[in-house]
């Protein structure tokens, strides 16, 4: 099982717009059950718009004040949650893990950047928690503050008082900070050309049933890319096995650099063969040529995994025109997955350029879905349900 936390300032002005395309993948290839979205700054999108957008259950939205905030809590069929309370700073929910039936809190906390209503957020998970005795409970999100001086990294210093303050309430609540793996940092003003603040601002924290219950839990922060926030993706049981996809072929290799050379190669060998047997040893050559290459996800992750390395360096020691480059590379490969989608979505598709591989995904579910077969029918009408 899977949660993450993800402060993206803003949706980007629409359900299509890159940040929503971003998270749209993210929240796929994390395989993350529940999803926690703070400072949405969007007033007008629905809960339905949201299940439908990213393929979930069900989701709960805190509306905006104003300009600023907001907050989503999306989750999938799988995860039995309920939403006990929420306010502009806090969504409280009860769930349960499947696998081994263990009712478990979860409390999602944007905590206030201005420091004015930090008591108040966190009496708020105090009482929830406190409601349940005995029960493993977990906090995740943007909580705004750092609870050690080495959190921070800046030209401005450090306030003691306030890391004190803060963890006193967390030490208040029962919780305790899981920990992490990967940058040390989850916030960066992204002033560069000057001096640069980072700070660890998102976390995840849980009591000492959490621990007990689930001591394998491993939270990764992962790249910061979109937003000025890393996504912070906390996992249960870490190993997810990934299916064997069958061979075909695909059209995002004619976006490969070296598919013509291999062709041309291919087919010139095949001089004195039928055109028939020309195509069977083409494919055959195509097949062996791309299971030389990494995969989309594979190359994707390669990606990630350097910028992660990069932003896990000291700020002063961080190579951001490295950075750049492999975030435009980054977005290369993308144009290459929505490739992969389009051609499995059997429709006609004319508008260029629109990377919206979420309606693609859909469209591909949806055909397997009438595609499936759930029963027969027999002589007289009645469904047969059994191999029988």
């Amino acid at each position: 099982m899977s949660l993450l936390s993800w402060n993206y300032r803003g949706t980007g002005g629409s359900l299509c717009s890159p940040k929503m395309l971003h998270l749209s993948r993210l929240i796929a290839s994390t395989k993350a059950q529940v999803n926690f979205i703070s400072e949405t700054r969007n007033k007008k999108t629905t809960k339905t718009n949201l299940v439908n957008k990213f393929a979930l259950h069900d989701a709960h939205i805190v509306p905006t004040e104003g300009l600023a905030g907001g907050l989503w809590l999306l989750w999938k069929l799988d995860v039995p949650l309920q939403v006990e309370k929420s306010s502009s700073n806090v969504i409280l929910a009860t769930c349960m893990y499947k696998p081994t039936t263990t009712k478990f809190l979860l409390a999602c906390v944007y905590g206030d950047p201005y420091h004015r209503r930090t008591r108040a957020i966190w009496r708020e998970v105090r009482s929830f928690v406190i409601q349940y005795p005995n029960v493993p409970a977990i906090c995740m999100g943007d909580l705004n503050n750092v609870m050690h001086p080495n959190e921070k990294f800046g030209p401005r210093p450090i306030n003691v008082a306030r890391i004190s303050t803060f963890c006193w309430l967390v030490k208040d609540c029962g919780l305790v900070d899981l920990g992490f793996s990967g940058p040390a940092y989850t916030w960066c003003n992204k002033h560069f050309n000057t001096n640069p603040t980072f700070e660890r601002l998102d976390r995840s924290l849980g009591n000492a049933e959490w621990c007990a219950t689930f001591p394998s839990t491993t939270v990764f922060h992962l790249p910061m890319m979109i937003s000025d926030h890393a996504p912070i993706l906390t996992v249960l049981q870490s190993s997810r096995a990934k299916p064997r996809k069958p061979f075909r072929f695909e059209n995002w290799w004619l976006m490969e650099g070296d598919i013509q050379r291999e062709a041309s190669s291919s087919w010139a060998k095949s001089a004195a063969r039928s055109f028939d047997l020309k195509t069977k040893y083409l494919a055959s050559d195509l097949l062996k040529w791309i299971r030389k290459k990494p995969s989309i996800c594979s190359q994707l992750e390669v990606i990630e995994k350097s910028i992660n390395q990069i932003q896990a360096s000291q700020p002063a020691q961080q190579d951001h025109g490295l950075e750049k480059h492999l975030i435009q590379q980054h977005h290369n490969i993308l144009e290459k997955q929505e490739e992969f989608h389009k051609q499995r979505f059997k429709k006609l598709w004319t508008l260029e350029g629109d990377r919206n591989t979420h309606f693609f995904q859909q469209a591909i579910l949806k055909r397997a879905r009438r595609n499936r077969i759930v029963y027969l029918t027999n002589d007289q009408g009645q469904p047969l349900t059994t191999h029988d």
